[in-house]
């Protein structure tokens, strides 16, 4: 429950600050978004496509529960915002299942924590990063 917590506490602390200029529907910043991650992809081991993989689902899962939890959808921003960065990571999925089966990946590979703030190429974990196999490079070879 403390991980519901968390998001719970960064919602708030996004919802009292000033709210910046919401480009997200702009579809010249979805492609944007989708090369990069494509990129960040490309950059990442075997192993810290695993762990993605796991993040991804995470964070997919947070904001389907957003959606269906009135106080977490107003904080995030409203339904069609939650919606928009639902179809985002969506897509985000696809090009990160592309990228597995393009390398032979299957399975969910070393099941260990996933830290819901950090993408693979940002993890900083010491302990996580030798747990879920990642290079022993702090940038992992990503680009970070």
């Amino acid at each position: 429950m403390s991980y519901l917590r968390q998001i719970m506490q960064r919602l708030h602390d996004r919802s009292t600050a000033p709210a910046p200029v919401d480009r997200s529907g702009d579809p010249a910043v979805l492609e944007e978004h989708l090369t990069l991650y494509a990129a960040r992809l490309e950059g990442c081991s075997d192993a810290m496509l695993h762990y993605e993989a796991a993040w991804l689902e995470q964070h997919i899962e947070t904001l389907e529960l957003c959606a269906r939890q009135p106080t977490m959808l107003a904080s995030a921003g409203g339904a069609e915002r939650v919606e928009r960065l639902l179809q985002e990571s969506l897509r985000f999925r696809q090009l990160l299942e592309s990228s597995r089966a393009t390398r032979g990946l299957t399975g969910e590979g070393v099941r260990a924590a996933v830290v819901a703030s950090e993408h693979a190429w940002e993890l900083s974990d010491p302990g996580l990063r030798r747990a879920w196999g990642f290079p022993a490079d702090p940038g992992g070879g990503a680009g970070s």
